[in-house]
């Protein structure tokens, strides 16, 4: 870390630096330490990489990246439904549930209107 003294890191960098930091093992934080600007330098070329194949994909690449964190999301939900939605549970919350799923359909069925022919 003492070479940190002659050459700082920035503000957002020891920010991302802290963060990462504070998530990883004790082996990760070791080699961090040994060369912060290492961690640093590979973290740009990785955000460099994403970004450039964000660029390259399109909106094409992005929509799909999308529709397949949606399908996620919804596979998660239908996993956990059993522990919001149960033959006791408060009415009002039924109906909040059911209300949201219904919003979630209209949403599918408008999607699924404009790419069919």
């Amino acid at each position: 870390m003492a070479h940190l003294e002659n050459e700082p890191l920035s503000t957002r960098e020891l920010a991302h630096f802290y963060e990462h930091y504070q998530k990883s093992n004790r082996s990760v934080r070791d080699r961090m330490l040994e060369n912060p600007f290492l961690f640093i330098k590979v973290q740009n070329e990785r955000i460099q990489s994403e970004q450039a194949k964000e660029i390259h994909d399109g909106p094409e690449g992005k929509w799909f990246k999308d529709i397949k964190m949606v399908y996620a999301v919804l596979g998660r939900l239908l996993k956990t439904v059993s522990h919001v939605h149960y033959p006791k549970s408060d009415p009002f919350k039924k109906q909040t549930l059911k209300a949201w799923v219904n919003k979630v359909e209209n949403q599918a069925a408008k999607l699924k209107k404009e790419i069919e022919p």
